[in-house]
């Protein structure tokens, strides 16, 4: 008995045709049919009922599926353990990371990681929260940067990395009315946002859940209103030409504030933030290559933390820790 046996049994009773199982499986009918007799000797018993419209399990075919698949997702999973333990020794670690935290830690991760981790391959992904957590589930990362709101406990183990402030950022322009009001301040009060027109986030978008949840609780209905087309640069540029605000954290925007083209205002009563989380996939094997990779990352984002270019609160703890407890 062998997995190509048992890979075409199992196409074979999911067709209910050894000629359905031939066309998916883009191999010669005689041939499937011998590896199927040959499998019937070796268990002793047969598994199909073979007539003119095709085949169907037998009784004993029924409880021999069941084992069969088991064992093809082991001989699958064991492939894939394989592949990361060969991507490993070869040094490729994939990191998925949205484009906010991408604008504040990838030259500075990529940077420190060849210092330190110079035979290292470092291959970064940038995509919303919703998108990374599917890439992690799936095995296409090793690590991903997302947010609380995104934990599946499930598959995932996840690390407090940073508790991001969130701001009302506005374009610095003259004629701007939104701009004339706000320019000489550092602040604003949650309720205070309802004044203002913001761009309106997809309802897959993290933060749009995370902005209801404080409209929720403090009773306040913002206006988000404004068309915007998903992507973090195209709308930082609709803020930079008064096009409306947005709410982001300063990962998104700090490069835009040293060079004068953006503002950004506190949010305060009650002050907005959310949890920023490091996670890895917990069917997976703890690489070493992924555990130097994790040590970079917590280093890259305290030093940008201390540059106030990533402003938020850092976690107590400096060691790994996968528990993450949520409300």
């Amino acid at each position: 008995m062998n997995s190509k046996q048992l890979q075409y049994f199992l196409v074979a009773a999911k067709r209910g045709s050894i000629a359905g199982a031939a066309r998916e499986l883009d191999i010669a009918q005689p041939a499937i049919s011998h590896q199927l007799a040959s499998l019937e000797r070796e268990v002793g018993a047969e598994l199909f009922i073979r007539n003119f419209k095709g085949v169907s399990l037998t009784l004993s075919g029924e409880l021999f599926a069941a084992h069969a698949k088991r064992i093809m997702t082991n001989i699958n999973a064991a492939k894939m353990d394989l592949q990361q333990v060969i991507a490993s020794a070869a040094g490729k670690v994939r990191l998925g990371i949205l484009p906010s935290m991408g604008n504040v830690l990838s030259l500075s991760l990529i940077a420190e990681l060849n210092r330190q981790h110079p035979h290292l391959e470092l291959e970064i992904s940038t995509a919303p929260s919703y998108s990374v957590k599917e890439w992690l589930k799936n095995d296409q990362i090793d690590i991903a940067l997302t947010f609380e709101q995104e934990v599946d406990n499930n598959f995932m183990s996840a690390y407090p990395l940073i508790e991001e402030f969130l701001y009302l950022v506005v374009g610095v322009n003259e004629n701007s009315a939104d701009y004339q009001k706000l320019q000489h301040r550092d602040s604003i009060s949650f309720w205070e946002l309802s004044q203002y027109e913001l761009l309106t986030r997809g309802s897959k978008d993290s933060l749009r859940h995370l902005i209801e949840k404080y409209e929720k609780e403090t009773g306040v209905a913002l206006k988000q209103n404004k068309a915007y087309s998903g992507q973090l640069m195209t709308g930082l540029r609709q803020v930079i030409q008064g096009q409306g605000l947005m709410i982001l954290p300063s990962s998104a925007t700090f490069h835009l504030e040293s060079n004068n083209v953006l503002k950004s205002l506190k949010i305060i009563e009650p002050e907005m933030k959310r949890l920023v989380l490091l996670a890895t996939n917990n069917t997976k094997p703890m690489l070493p290559g992924i555990m130097q990779l994790i040590e970079v990352i917590k280093q890259v984002t305290a030093a940008q933390q201390h540059l106030y270019n990533w402003r938020g609160e850092l976690p107590e703890n400096s060691l790994f820790d996968i528990s993450v407890k949520r409300s």
